[in-house]
């Protein structure tokens, strides 16, 4: 079955060149975009900040990794960080404005829960749920 034709070899890569290594950058930029999400979910904003803060860590590293030419993917890296940024102090904020609206309202918290503690059955239950919209603070 041989023709007479040898196959060429592969190149092998010269000694000490790796492949770049680009999974830093993506894990920025990965946790830019859902910290994001999670951010403006309301409910996961204090994981959308941790996640930022790390994000922002890990796109530092991978903006470093590119110029030393170890990493390929430096765009991805600073959208990682621009997106981390974003989500920290969107979080940031969020955080100060609940926060504010929680020590405005710690009174009507106060009532709340000793209404439900003595409610006998889910009316009593509704009307604290009512009085508490009604009493809370925007």
């Amino acid at each position: 079955m041989s023709t007479g034709q040898t196959m060429p070899a592969e190149p092998v890569p010269p000694p000490g060149s790796d492949r770049p290594r680009n999974g830093i950058g993506v894990a920025a930029l990965v946790l830019g975009v859902s910290s994001l999400v999670a951010v403006a979910s309301f409910v996961l904003f204090p994981i959308g900040l941790v996640a930022g803060i790390v994000g922002i860590v890990l796109g530092i590293f991978g903006i470093s990794r590119a110029r030393a030419g170890r990493a390929t993917n430096r765009g991805q890296a600073i959208a990682g960080v621009v997106c981390c940024v974003l989500a920290v102090i969107f979080a940031i904020d969020l955080s100060v404005h609940v926060g504010t609206w929680v020590a405005r309202n710690t009174g009507t918290f106060a009532t709340f829960d000793k209404c439900v503690a003595g409610a006998a059955n889910r009316n009593d239950v509704a009307d604290c749920i009512a009085g508490f919209a009604r009493d809370v603070r925007r």
